[in-house]
């Protein structure tokens, strides 16, 4: 019979693989992810209280009053990752915390029921809808012309430039300067809390340049007092004293990034596992309107954002486990949504699974993503119209590369070969 001990220590150890974002441990995080849930759904490692079951994790993702979202200004986990940097680096983490606790995604109590209201008022689910034939026009523009034999990205192609078009649109950013946003978006995307000091003075650096950018496109805007429908909205909350000037540049830093960031990952990472699942990929292209159905079931199988961070703002119990005052949690995300307590049969991918909606890739309660709606419809349609038109569409590299976080992990690219066009055909 195997030690616990040396059981928990393999266990360990293949989580600090996972957590230095490992490429080999990127690829298949879910390994980990389950043996926690199996072995040990509440399990303490370092600075952090980790959450595996899907009852365990929704309910502290849906608690808005007994833990706080700000895990990179406080809780133990900050405490553990600080104590680790230089001078330099710690005042890089400071400054790059700082900003970000201005996100609606890091905010708090009245704090984040301001922000979130202001956004609101874009992201309705009419304006959402209006804007599928827009996001159908720039997906079929961007196969317009895709060579059928040769071995093409379809992350450059398509997954990464669709969702960054759809957000640089509604914030009125010109074609020129997306690939830059689409740079600091990777740069700040490998840095978690100063987990990797490398990563993090990259990061620093890039917000500096974002927030840069962001802060001089404001001045005529803010001179003209309009622009796109999200652009005014915003402003005129800053004119209504709704948000302050610092607020604003976060909302369009986080709005830039997370806006395509997730869905970029959605689109590469379920694109590859329709393909490694021939039979769904087949499912599929027999039944295109399957596709927002497929979405769901793709979401709760990638899981775009692995986890969620939450620091404990009072003691309390979960799972028989005592949570202290301070205490970072990470709800696991990908570790719920496979749960076989909750989803039948949930390591099979299935996209016509009747309750894949269910999932809580999304978030769950008072934090529910504000761009569920858009990330959904921009899946939804990507991989309709590639059913569509490519039915023959094949995988070169059934295990490409691996870039980014544990916690928001893409592909470096996909090679696939569309083959002939239905439509032109």
């Amino acid at each position: 019979m195997t030690d616990p001990t040396v059981l928990q220590t393999d266990l360990d150890d293949a989580l600090d693989k996972l957590l230095r974002s490992d490429p080999e441990a990127l690829a298949d995080p879910f390994a980990v992810w389950d043996r926690l849930r199996e072995e040990r759904p509440v399990h303490r490692h370092g600075g952090v209280l980790l959450l595996s079951r899907y009852e365990d994790v929704r309910a502290i993702i849906r608690d808005e009053r007994g833990l706080s979202n700000g895990t990179a200004i406080s809780g133990t986990r900050m405490a553990e990752m600080t104590a680790r940097l230089d001078a330099d680096q710690l005042a890089a983490y400071r400054e790059v915390s700082g900003f970000e606790s201005r996100y609606v995604s890091r905010s708090d109590g009245d704090q984040h029921d301001r922000l979130r209201g202001v956004a609101h008022r874009v992201f309705t689910p009419r304006r959402i809808a209006d804007m599928q034939s827009s996001i159908q026009r720039y997906a079929d523009e961007m196969l317009d012309g895709v060579p059928a034999e040769e071995a093409t990205d379809v992350v450059a192609q398509l997954a990464y430039r669709l969702p960054l078009m759809v957000i640089a649109d509604m914030l009125g950013v010109p074609d020129s300067e997306r690939d830059r946003i689409h740079t600091w978006s990777n740069q700040l995307g490998r840095n978690r809390n100063g987990d990797n000091p490398e990563a993090l003075m990259v990061a620093a650096q890039a917000m500096r340049e974002f927030r840069h950018y962001v802060e001089e496109i404001l001045v005529p805007l803010r001179r003209a007092g309009t622009g796109t429908d999200l652009v005014t909205a915003l402003l005129q909350a800053e004119e209504g004293e709704q948000l302050d000037p610092e607020e604003l540049t976060a909302m369009f830093v986080i709005l830039l990034f997370a806006g395509h960031e997730t869905t970029t990952n959605l689109i590469g990472i379920g694109l590859l596992e329709l393909l490694r699942h021939r039979d769904q990929w087949e499912r599929l292209v027999a039944d295109p309107s399957l596709a927002p159905q497929a979405t769901e079931e793709l979401l709760r199988w990638v899981s775009p954002v692995q986890w969620l961070g939450r620091v404990a703002l009072e003691d309390f119990e979960v799972a028989g486990e005592q949570v202290s005052k301070g205490q970072t949690v990470f709800p696991l995300l990908a570790a719920a949504n496979r749960d076989p307590r909750a989803f039948a049969d949930p390591e099979r991918l299935d996209i016509t699974r009747p309750d894949a909606r269910n999932h809580l890739a999304l978030g769950f309660g008072p934090h529910f993503c504000l761009g569920n709606a858009l990330a959904r419809m921009e899946g939804a349609v990507v991989f309709r119209t590639l059913a569509e038109r490519y039915p023959d569409l094949e995988l070169l590299d059934p295990d490409p590369r691996w870039r980014g976080h544990a916690m928001l992990r893409g592909l470096v690219e996909l090679p696939v070969r569309f083959g002939a066009d239905a439509w032109v055909a």
